[in-house]
């Protein structure tokens, strides 16, 4: 990135910020949404064109929103739930599309991470059912606890396996509307 785009985005942010330095405005954003651009038409609020996947960053505290931005611009800010939550949710796009795609989806690192786990279970993808004791966490922690394995799970629990990934998740994750 040329300093002139770097302060381009400095000065997107700061305006958008209640801090008017860019250290303390890198704190007040957060990652909210992404979006593809398959002809890799668009422009970073940097000022950078080619853009292929636009995240969205929101400000809570002034209410402010930046978009689109590069995943590069996002890791010029140095903090690092910014960064997870580029990550996590450019996983939940690739996820959503072996879905779309209806390809066999499993519990491996090609689609999940352990952040991603977590995020799911954060934002709600696991409702409370008999099936786990009324207690959503019980599913969550059942698939970390396999996604961290490495042993082979039977077949009762790749069952279960199956229908969180694919009877839970997958509808959780195409209604998700952090992804546009």
């Amino acid at each position: 990135m040329t300093s002139h785009n770097f302060q381009t985005l400095r000065g997107a942010v700061i305006a958008g910020s209640r801090a008017k330095t860019w250290a303390a405005a890198v704190e007040e954003w957060e990652v909210v949404g992404l979006e593809e651009e398959p002809a890799a038409t668009a422009t970073c609020v940097c000022g950078n064109t080619g853009l292929r996947y636009l995240y969205t960053i929101h400000n809570p505290r002034t209410r402010h929103e930046l978009s689109p931005i590069g995943s590069i611009c996002v890791e010029y800010f140095e903090v690092a739930e910014l960064t997870e939550g580029v990550s996590v949710l450019r996983r939940f796009f690739d996820l959503r599309a072996a879905f779309l795609d209806l390809r066999p989806v499993t519990l491996t690192t090609e689609y999940f991470s352990r952040a991603l786990l977590a995020d799911l279970w954060e934002n709600g993808a696991f409702p409370n059912n008999g099936f786990n004791r009324n207690n959503g966490e019980n599913d969550y922690r059942f698939l970390l606890d396999w996604f961290n394995s490495h042993g082979e799970p039977n077949e009762r629990e790749r069952r279960k396996i199956w229908v969180l990934v694919n009877r839970t998740i997958q509808p959780f994750v195409l209604a998700d509307e952090r992804l546009r």
